[in-house]
């Protein structure tokens, strides 16, 4: 039986695993990088089944590279650098701690036009046509919207935390410095 599990790809290798784990209906889960080497619909299904453990009560451990993942399956987080506990907390919570330090706006003003804006640390183009300005502090946000909307409409103007992804740079970019 190990043989034929051995011969199964990577992704079938890691349902096996999870059916396995999963059949005794566990109240505590601990899993190792889960996503690693699944295609995007195994990703998906394996989102769901944590989820439905979760909704049915267990209680769920698992570390991830990619904060995506995190911020979208869990309520609390603990975020290690170096060995180091840099965060700790529920996950609204530390995204709100940082301040509403991104602006989705859609404008016809030029990356350069926003990037002069008084607060604008980056300017970044977004696929769907939208800007997304990243702020040094969100008391910036009123008057750059301000300053945007004087004498022309905005279609989109969104103010909102940062990502898990992007506080994890923070924080661990501010122990390599």
């Amino acid at each position: 039986p190990m043989d034929k599990i051995k011969s199964l790809s990577k992704g079938n290798q890691q349902k096996v695993q999870m059916i396995a784990t999963l059949i005794h209906q566990p109240k505590l889960i601990i899993l190792d990088e889960p996503f690693s080497g699944l295609d995007p619909v195994n990703v998906d299904l394996l989102k769901q089944l944590i989820l439905e453990e979760k909704r049915k009560g267990a209680t769920i451990i698992f570390s991830d590279h990619d904060m995506r993942n995190v911020e979208e399956l869990c309520d609390d987080v603990v975020m290690i650098n170096d060995g180091h506990i840099v965060l700790n907390g529920p996950v609204n919570e530390i995204k709100n701690s940082f301040g509403l330090t991104r602006i989705f706006v859609r404008t016809d003003k030029s990356a350069a036009e926003l990037s002069a804006l008084p607060g604008v640390k980056d300017v970044i183009l977004q696929n769907n046509g939208m800007k997304l300005l990243i702020l040094a502090d969100e008391k910036y946000g009123k008057d750059i919207f301000n300053q945007l909307s004087a004498g022309q409409y905005i279609q989109t103007f969104d103010q909102e935390p940062p990502t898990l992804d992007e506080i994890f740079k923070m924080k661990a970019g501010a122990r390599h410095e």
